[in-house]
């Protein structure tokens, strides 16, 4: 078939939309809204019976049902049923070799319309899963900020200025949804970190400096499990490598680190400095640039600091 097309249910507006499809043009995408009942996809939908046309054009059920002009001549439409709930339509028209569909096409797609339902149900619930998941985490994350008064602001400017970066780097929105939650998370290992260390008004010691550079693996380890979370986990674990192979906790070089680490080491270093500490005052904005500058090709990825500049001249950070 030439057309095909998969129209969801969508409980909040009342409205069949098309989710996904092949053949369509993008204006047929957009445009079409079906209300339960309306049209043909509308009465697949309400009566939740399948159907096979052979012309639209002469069948008296549906010939004043056609606002959907993706239909054309023989066509079938069968519903998407799950646990007797229906939760869309499943369109198919346009043979390809300009024949009529049979009854032996229509059981076929039958068959193709009871797994691609639960296929999508199982989606569904995944997000829902996956959803649920991230609002743990981000409990667990709150917990950090009740330990460390600093951790919560720090991390809000951190995914500012992460995703200034980001954006000013033209990165695909996938991207910059990784980048946002990394950025947010990107503490949460400091939950296992002794309280007095996070807490300590003075200069920290430098067994107390190996524990606090311990937080990247721990906040790693706390998230792994949540194994949807992919690049993120990766990102949180690598925030603190150096381009030039200084950092820690692997001691990473250069592309070796991942670009969201990269990114996240300026907008967290700047985020860093402009704050004030219990032990030192706040760095004005142009100190800290002129540092952010000054590390340029050590610290940091010098293209991230680049895109860091130009995000500040646009007045994003």
């Amino acid at each position: 078939s030439e057309i095909c097309s998969i129209l969801l249910y969508e409980k909040e507006t009342g409205l069949l939309k098309i989710k996904t499809s092949c053949g369509l043009d993008e204006s047929s995408i957009k445009d079409t809204r079906i209300r339960k009942g309306d049209d043909i996809s509308g009465w697949v939908f309400e009566k939740g019976q399948p159907v096979l046309v052979e012309d639209i054009e002469k069948d008296p059920r549906f010939k004043r049902r056609n606002n959907e002009k993706y239909y054309t001549a023989s066509f079938m439409s069968v519903p998407l049923v799950v646990q007797n709930e229906v939760k869309g339509v499943l369109n198919i028209s346009n043979k390809k070799t300009r024949e009529i569909f049979q009854e032996d096409d229509l059981r076929f797609l039958k068959g193709l319309a009871l797994e691609a339902a639960i296929a999508i149900e199982n989606a569904s619930l995944y997000t829902s899963l996956e959803g649920a998941a991230i609002n743990t985490i981000y409990t667990l994350n709150a917990a950090v900020d009740l330990k460390d008064n600093f951790s919560k602001e720090h991390s809000e400017f951190v995914t500012k200025y992460g995703m200034a970066i980001a954006e000013q780097m033209k990165l695909p929105k996938e991207q910059l949804d990784i980048i946002y939650k990394s950025c947010l998370l990107h503490d949460i290992g400091k939950i296992a970190i002794h309280d007095y260390i996070l807490t300590k008004k003075g200069e920290l010691t430098a067994e107390e400096w190996q524990e606090i550079k311990t937080h990247p693996l721990k906040g790693s380890s706390i998230l792994k499990p949540l194994k949807f979370l992919g690049e993120v986990i990766t990102i949180v674990e690598q925030h603190h490598e150096r381009f030039d192979g200084s950092g820690y906790p692997k001691g990473l070089k250069g592309e070796d680190i991942s670009l969201g680490a990269r990114i996240m080491a300026v907008a967290d270093s700047y985020a860093a400095m402009t704050a004030k500490r219990p032990y030192r005052d706040a760095l004005s904005k142009e100190l800290a640039i002129t540092e952010i500058k000054k590390h340029k090709g050590t610290q940091f990825d010098p293209r991230i600091v680049d895109f860091f500049i130009k995000a500040v001249q646009a007045n994003k950070i």
